[in-house]
C-alpha cells in the first residue's frame, strides 16, 4: 500500500505494534488455552505429575517451534527488511503461500488426521513460521500448512498457530519497542496517535479473523485462502506495470 499510493514506509515500531495487536485479539479469544498452557509449563518444571499433561507437551512443543523463527529473526532481519519495499518480491511470495496452501491441503486429505502435535510435526511448523518473515508469506498459513503436511488435523493445526504467534510476536515487540523506545515516547502525539489507531484496528480486524477462521476450518479447507493469494498476488503485479510501464 506504502508503495502504490506513494506513502512513505512505516517504521518498524509501528509494524510490531501492529502485530501485537493481533496478539492480543489471539489472547481474546484463547486466553483459556494459553493460561492453561503456561500454568501446566510452570507446574510442569517442579512437579513430574504436570510433565504427562496435554497442556505441558503443547507448552514444549511452542517452545521448540519459536526457535526457528527467533533464529532467523536475529541473524536475518537487516537483510530481509528490504524486501518489504519491493512489491514484485512480496507477489512472489504470495504465489509461493498459495502453493503452499493447496498442496497441504492436496497432502494433509491423503494421511492420517493426527489429533496431536509432536516434537517433529512442531518444528515443521516453526520452520514454516520462520519463513514468514519474507513479506507476502502469511505467518498463520505457512505454520497451519507445514503443521498439515505431517498430517495433523485442520482445527488443531489452526489453534497452534495462533497459540505459536503469541512468543514471537511479544518478543519482536518488546525488542523494538525497547530499541526505538526514545524516539516513539519523544514524538508526542505525531507519533503517538498513529500507533494508537494502528493498534486498535489491527486489534479488531484481528479478533474477528481468528474467531472466523477457527469456525471456519472447522468445515473448510484453505484452498480459499490459496485463491486469495494467488488474487492479490496477480493485483500486484497488474498495479506494478501500470505503474512503471505504461
Amino acid at each position: 500500500m506504502p508503495y502504490f499510493s506513494g506513502w512513505d514506509y512505516p517504521p518498524l515500531y509501528f509494524t510490531v505494534t501492529v502485530h501485537f495487536a493481533t496478539l492480543l485479539a489471539v489472547l481474546s479469544v484463547l486466553y483459556h488455552d494459553a493460561w492453561r498452557i503456561i500454568k501446566a509449563v510452570i507446574l510442569g518444571i517442579f512437579n513430574k505429575n504436570w510433565r504427562l499433561t496435554y497442556e505441558f507437551k503443547t507448552g514444549i512443543y511452542i517452545i521448540i517451534a519459536t526457535i526457528p523463527a527467533a533464529l532467523v529473526g536475529y541473524f536475518l532481519d537487516d537483510t530481509i527488511e528490504g524486501f518489504f519495499s519491493k512489491p514484485l518480491a512480496v507477489a512472489v511470495f504470495l504465489l509461493l503461500t498459495a502453493f503452499i496452501l493447496w498442496g497441504s491441503e492436496f497432502r494433509g486429505s491423503r494421511t492420517g488426521q493426527k489429533p496431536r502435535f509432536g516434537w517433529l510435526s512442531s518444528l515443521a511448523a516453526g520452520i514454516g513460521q520462520a519463513l514468514a518473515i519474507f513479506p507476502g508469506i502469511s505467518r498463520s498459513g505457512s505454520t497451519i500448512a507445514f503443521a498439515r503436511f505431517f498430517g495433523i488435523k485442520r482445527q488443531e493445526a489452526v489453534r497452534f498457530s495462533f497459540l505459536l504467534s503469541i512468543p514471537v510476536i511479544l518478543g519482536s515487540f518488546i525488542f523494538e519497542i525497547s530499541r526505538s523506545k526514545e524516539i516513539i515516547f519523544g514524538g508526542g502525539s505525531q507519533i503517538l496517535w498513529p500507533l494508537v489507531a494502528g493498534l486498535a484496528s489491527a486489534y479488531i480486524s484481528g479478533y474477528f479473523a481468528v474467531k472466523y477462521l477457527l469456525y471456519l476450518t472447522k468445515k473448510k479447507n484453505l484452498n480459499i485462502f490459496a485463491i486469495y493469494c494467488i488474487c492479490l498476488s496477480a493485483a500486484i503485479f497488474i498495479f506494478y506495470i501500470i505503474k512503471n510501464i505504461i
